[in-house]
């Protein structure tokens, strides 16, 4: 048994905080090197095929685009990780189906976190390497193909590795509208669905609430933002 008020992450959800945080040290330290070297203006939009069509003067916050994204993602994304580890008291087994439910679920998200703050990171450097030479086009549509390939490979494997949970003896009391679970008295945060089919969240507690929205504001309010970014 375990006393913390969290989850212990695995070693891969640790390999992969330190490969964001690295990421995001390395593109800041690249763009402060290659700031004096750029041009007075520069190419701050891109059609959808790659070739610029919007310019602007050149600010430290404009280079610092790509590491402004990273740090974005980085605390959204660390927060929800932080969320499906927390426990609403310090005691639960290591080995317990919930809790490694929740390891699987955080290892996921800072394995997303990684790859898009890498993708970045790669952003970073192609523009610098556009603005310097004044290419015609943005070459970094292939580390996004990349990053999308990754992630539906780190989906795949959160869910096979959650697999299909052992379903619990039904309370009726526990379940609203047939598929909520609403159990403020159970610590799991991950529980099994009604038929054992898969996973679900206990709305018992507060921070699957507080998950649910972050996940629409990451679904609806940040593409709304870029797009509006996009059509300036």
């Amino acid at each position: 048994m375990t006393v913390s008020r969290y989850v212990r992450p695995t070693p891969l959800t640790r390999v992969a905080t330190l490969v964001s945080v690295a990421a995001i040290a390395l593109t800041a330290g690249f763009l402060i090197g290659r700031y004096p070297r750029l041009p007075d203006v520069l190419v701050v939009h891109f059609s959808r095929t790659g070739f610029p069509n919007g310019f602007q003067f050149k600010t430290w916050g404009r280079v610092f685009g790509p590491v402004f994204v990273q740090l974005a993602l980085a605390v959204t994304l660390g927060a929800v990780g932080t969320l499906l580890l927390s426990r609403p008291h310090g005691d639960h087994q290591d080995d317990s189906p919930d809790v490694r439910a929740a390891g699987v679920a955080a290892e996921a998200v800072a394995l997303l976190a990684a790859i898009w703050i890498t993708v970045q990171c790669y952003a970073a450097f192609a523009l610098a390497r556009l603005w310097e030479r004044q290419l015609p086009r943005l070459d970094g549509y292939g580390a996004a193909a990349t990053g999308l390939a990754l992630t539906v490979l780190v989906a795949i494997r959160a869910h096979l590795r959650l697999g299909r949970p052992d379903p619990r003896p039904f309370i009726p009391e526990h379940w609203r509208f047939g598929q909520l679970y609403l159990n403020a008295a159970d610590p799991a945060l991950f529980v099994p669905t009604r038929n054992g089919a898969r996973w679900t969240l206990n709305f018992g507690r507060p921070v699957a609430a507080l998950l649910m929205a972050i996940v629409l504001m990451m679904g609806i309010v940040a593409p709304a933002v870029i797009l509006t970014l996009s059509l300036r």
